[in-house]
């Protein structure tokens, strides 16, 4: 799943079938206001509902005397949130990997062990938590009751990538709760809230650089690869050209120093399956990856007359089999499962490649699959020597994905998941990962996180993510999930947030030890 930016507008397809799970939500005809002056749904209500400008003024109050003791605790964990008591390690200044005793960790700089609790998207600024006010013929949307002032809130305006005209409620919210300028007071909340629920570092997509926290950073992918289907073109021999261009036009290098980076994801939720060598077989020569299969063929039978009697095909050579259409139907799945193995091989080697080029101090943790979805085992792993560790978005209830991964030995991050509650106009992905009310989200949390960090390969999760979508869905698509930490109100999910400050507290031993 990928949250929307100005710079890089990305619409990619959700991480599961996402059908959104509604609760009573009215359908949302032609006209029918749906969302009330702060983004709030209008056919129900509920404790705390935003009235006044003025509440929002005094929840801001109330929460910043709250928290205003809730400070980072420097005697149990070392600056970067490595947990002292456990001992220290070998100390690099930047993050790591380290198997101690038989269980995978995370080294901080200082050399402390370090269990990821991330949050995705921790940003206001993400445009993904903003939803369209015109629609595609440039007619303004008549689902709200009142738009935020565009000459006050300028702020909460944009056009993002591809011409969508977008609004943020969130950041109009912001300007009404902590000041026009709210920058300041937001970062200050946010951070205390991140300690005070135990969340270490921001994960993927947004962040924001002035919140000083451990994170990690999107290595970009090129315009110009060559794509079959959702796939690259690991063959392509400019590929490693196209990277290199790509890392510096981003300035990957400008990373190259920093302590607080944990390291890179490259794509998201795009690996190779049956699908796409299906889609290679029946290309001509002109694609990479159909010379290297026919390669593959080669190189693996030898015997030409045997190779056609598989395929069903003619061919004179196997230059000319390159630009024969070949059925998937009759490519022997193990010559499938092989050829996969080695685009993943040639995939990861490259990138691992380009990111060690401009920056050979931090790790490079894959691209972020969903285990069961555009992928297939073969890619997971097919170039697992050229990644430090793999990482998943696997939104589900049940743990039991590590176990065919263990087997390698390798560190595992799942950095997107999430559990919603379908009211207040909100959705959720499905029926797998709904909860039953507020705090039934933190309870499907606990009891999920546990369970992954009890596998000694597992070394952290991001939650997907700190600020609920808005109402009337985000720009370009139709979800409306309640994925958020916090509603676009900037109010907290008390009842779930305690149950993950207990448990986030927990999860080193709980990690130490294999078990709750």
């Amino acid at each position: 799943m990928s949250p929307i930016s100005r710079r890089n507008l990305v619409l990619g397809a959700p991480a599961l079938a996402m059908a959104g799970v509604l609760a009573g939500r009215r359908p949302a005809a032609a006209g029918t206001l749906l969302v009330d002056r702060y983004g709030q749904y209008l056919y129900e209500d509920w404790p705390g509902k935003v009235t006044t400008d003025e509440q929002l003024k005094r929840e801001y109050a109330e929460e910043r005397a709250r928290l205003s003791g809730i400070t980072f605790d420097t005697t149990t964990y070392d600056r970067y949130g490595g947990l002292k008591r456990l001992g220290r390690r070998a100390a690099t200044g930047y993050f790591r990997l380290e198997k101690v005793d038989g269980r995978w960790w995370f080294v901080t700089p200082d050399g402390h062990l370090f269990f990821l609790k991330a949050v995705d998207a921790f940003s206001a600024d993400e445009w993904g938590y903003g939803t369209l006010y015109k629609n595609a013929d440039g007619s303004p949307r008549q689902v709200f009751q009142e738009l935020p002032d565009p000459g006050r809130f300028a702020a909460a305006y944009a056009v993002v990538e591809q011409g969508l005209h977008t609004v943020s409620f969130l950041k109009a919210n912001l300007m009404r709760k902590y000041g026009d300028d709210y920058r300041d007071g937001w970062r200050d909340i946010s951070r205390r809230r991140m300690i005070d629920w135990g969340f270490n570092a921001q994960g993927k997509w947004h962040r924001d650089p002035a919140v000083v926290m451990p994170y990690i950073e999107r290595a970009p992918t090129p315009v110009d690869v060559i794509r079959v289907r959702w796939g690259i073109d690991p063959f392509d021999h400019d590929f490693s050209a196209k990277l290199d261009r790509a890392f510096d036009d981003f300035g990957l290098r400008r990373f190259r120093d920093d302590p607080w980076l944990i390291g890179y994801f490259f794509e998201n939720e795009r690996g190779w399956n049956r699908d796409v060598v299906a889609e290679v077989v029946r290309q001509g020569s002109g694609l990479p990856a159909k010379r290297s299969f026919v390669a593959y063929l080669e190189e693996t039978y030898a015997d030409l007359a045997r190779v056609n009697d598989l395929l069903g095909t003619g061919a004179g050579s196997f230059r000319e089999l390159t630009d024969l259409a070949i059925d998937i139907a009759r490519v022997p799945a193990q010559d499938v499962r092989a050829f996969i193995t080695l685009a993943s091989k040639t995939y990861f080697k490259k990138v691992s490649a380009a990111i060690r080029r401009q920056d050979p101090h931090h790790l490079f943790i894959g691209s972020s699959l969903v285990p069961t979805w555009r992928t297939s085992p073969e890619w997971n792993v097919g170039g697992i020597e050229h990644l430090d560790a793999i990482s998943f978005d696997w939104y589900s209830r049940s743990a039991d994905y590590l176990r065919q991964y263990e087997t390698y030995d390798k560190p595992i991050v799942n950095i997107e998941f999430s559990f919603c509650y379908p009211s207040r106009g909100l959705t959720s992905h499905n029926a797998g990962i709904t909860a039953t009310g507020i705090a039934n989200r933190g309870e499907l949390f606990r009891a999920f996180v546990e369970a992954q960090a009890k596998s000694p390969v597992f070394v952290g999760y991001a939650w997907f993510v700190h600020y609920d979508q808005a109402v009337t869905a985000k720009p370009g698509a139709t979800e409306s999930f309640n994925m958020g930490l916090v509603n676009q109100q900037d109010q907290p999910y008390h009842e779930m947030t305690d149950i993950m400050r207990l448990t986030n507290r927990d999860l080193e031993t709980v990690h130490l030890h294999g078990a709750g």
